[in-house]
């Protein structure tokens, strides 16, 4: 008897174990209402060998109800797929099935609604209208294309491995823990998406990209990842993997990169930029008048470079081999992460750069060649800044309606920074010059582990 009353306790606590593992893991995500923005028109400059193009799918990705943190949570482990010079990631919206480019750089998922009857596409082609979202339209600039966006709501859901291969992936970390519980499930009911309902083609290459920057200004459009609890990115690229956690993947104890936040200065969106150290092209350390900026950009194949630092003469025509030194990180002392690039497959080992885990024969050596292209990044213009500092264009600003508004042509109305904005304004240590910016690429990423904890704002490469 006594074994009997064993074998049944045992299953009443294996059966409340599973109970709470459904209740507390197996969430459906649920979308934040995003704000209103009252603005017509969005600007957003960046882009490099992959240029932005008309369409890039957007909604949100995870919203439960508050809950107390649960340490042992799997994240929702995403496949990632080589598209052509990028890494790209496939979703449902509505039903329908799209994929797009996973996109470090941009806030947004847009689909492309400009297609006809009939027409295919390899991204995917909305059909229908969707409901309404209480959005005015919007004109996207690209570096590839002008859109015009029609914002609607829609049913969002990634197309994640299988609960197994998802356990088994997460398993294989050094800070697995056991037993293994559910990951999480990443769609959102009636989730805030654009369709492109027109385009202007400037020669961009056609891409369609997937949003992955969370914070924005009031002016711009909700994001994608805004839209979610969504706390922290990896990017396992050997892999082909992406996990998306709700709570952060960087110990607190592990060295990290601190993140620099562009908005004070001007930029649209918190892109995930740091301070670049040192920038050594073809063997010569480039000395730059002004401090640059590293924008870490994963719908980027190579390098972008703003170009003021193109132009200016410091840097060589050709690249050939290229080291870019971030930091320093938070525990100081000269303690820099760097990243590499060259046209060669084979490189000599380097301090600070683990050696290649792929074999020569690895298809993404073709995919994401060293290719460097300069972009045109407005964000530090007087009057660009002026409107950001100032609470961005959105008339429900108290602080921007008190400047007077925002005219409809979109010119920036000058304002005077207060105390705290102007603090503000230099504490990312950059001082009082605009800096150069890279858009860091691809080329340089697709060896390493990426991992991005947005709400504390730091990052690890390794």
């Amino acid at each position: 008897m006594g074994k009997f009353f064993r074998s049944l306790y045992l299953l009443i606590i294996d059966q409340i174990r599973l109970d709470y593992l459904y209740v507390n893991y197996a969430l459906e995500f649920r979308s934040v209402p995003p704000r209103r923005s009252m603005r017509d028109r969005v600007v957003l400059h960046r882009r490099a060998a992959l240029i932005a193009a008309s369409t890039a799918a957007l909604s949100p990705i995870i919203c439960p109800a508050p809950a107390p943190a649960v340490p042992t949570e799997l994240p929702a482990v995403v496949p990632l797929f080589l598209c052509g010079g990028a890494y790209c990631a496939a979703y449902e919206l509505d039903k329908q099935p799209f994929r797009a480019v996973v996109d470090t750089g941009s806030p947004f998922m847009l689909v492309d609604g400009t297609c006809g009857t009939g027409d295919a596409s390899r991204w995917g082609c909305y059909r229908g209208n969707g409901r309404d979202a209480g959005l005015t339209d919007t004109d996207e600039i690209y570096g590839g294309s002008d859109v015009g966006v029609e914002w609607r709501r829609g049913d969002f859901r990634f197309v994640q491995a299988r609960v197994d291969e998802q356990q088994r992936f997460v398993a294989e970390r050094a800070d697995a823990v056991s037993p293994r519980p559910l990951p999480l499930s990443a769609n959102v009911p009636n989730a805030v998406f654009g369709i492109v309902r027109k385009e202007v083609d400037k020669g961009g290459g056609g891409a369609v990209f997937l949003g992955l920057a969370k914070r924005r200004l009031p002016r711009i459009r909700p994001t994608l990842l805004e839209q979610t609890d969504i706390a922290s990115l990896r990017f396992d690229f050997v892999k082909r993997r992406m996990e998306l956690s709700r709570v952060p993947l960087i110990p607190p104890s592990d060295d990290a990169l601190k993140l620099l936040d562009l908005r004070s200065r001007g930029a649209p969106v918190a892109v995930y930029a740091v301070k670049v150290q040192r920038l050594v092209v073809n063997g010569e350390v480039i000395k730059a008048p002004r401090p640059i900026v590293a924008i870490i950009d994963s719908g980027t194949t190579g390098i972008s470079i703003s170009d003021d630092l193109f132009d200016s003469g410091l840097l060589p025509a050709q690249w050939r081999d290229a080291r870019i030194e971030l930091g320093p990180t938070e525990r100081g002392r000269g303690s820099t992460v760097a990243l590499e690039a060259s046209i060669r497959k084979r490189r000599p080992p380097s301090p600070g750069v683990p050696a290649s885990p792929v074999p020569l024969s690895s298809e993404e050596y073709d995919e994401f060649p060293l290719v460097c292209t300069p972009v045109r990044v407005p964000w530090f213009a007087p009057g660009f800044a002026r409107d950001s500092v100032c609470g961005g264009n959105d008339p429900a600003s108290t602080q921007f309606a008190k400047q007077g508004g925002m005219p409809e042509d979109g010119e920036a109305v000058s304002c005077r920074r207060t105390l705290a904005e102007t603090r503000a304004l230099f504490a990312d240590d950059l001082g009082p010059r605009a800096p150069h910016v890279l858009f860091v690429g691809l080329a340089f990423l697709w060896q390493r582990t990426l991992t991005i904890d947005l709400d504390t704002e730091r990052m690890t490469i390794i």
